[in-house]
């Protein structure tokens, strides 16, 4: 369980540095966004993949192209990432309360 909740924070800092980077870039000329999503590579642990949106940005007044980024989406991206990161530190800290309950409850036998 261990390694699911720790990957599970890893994944979420990933999503969460990636839509960061994505409104830090909403200006830069022709950058693209980057798309994170979240996959489970195994029963035991989650996975980031992250790729390169393809489509083009709007043209400004010059013909040239501007970022794709669309911030409302990120800021939804942020947030997410955020509840998601505090779900799995709220797990983990249940779950040590559990351990220690559990070797206190056998340390009084």
């Amino acid at each position: 369980m261990d390694d699911i909740l720790l990957s599970a924070l890893r994944a979420n800092e990933a999503v969460a540095a990636n839509a960061s980077s994505n409104i830090a870039n909403m200006n830069t000329p022709s950058y693209r966004a980057l798309k994170t999503t979240i996959v489970s590579s195994s029963p035991e642990a989650l996975d980031v993949v992250t790729l390169t949106s393809d489509e083009r940005g709007p043209l400004d007044e010059e013909g040239n192209e501007m970022s794709n980024v669309d911030p409302a989406r990120e800021i939804v991206v942020l947030m997410q990432a955020k509840n998601a990161f505090e779900m799995a530190l709220k797990a983990i800290s249940t779950r040590e309360e559990m351990l220690n309950d559990l070797v206190e409850s056998l340390a009084e036998r």
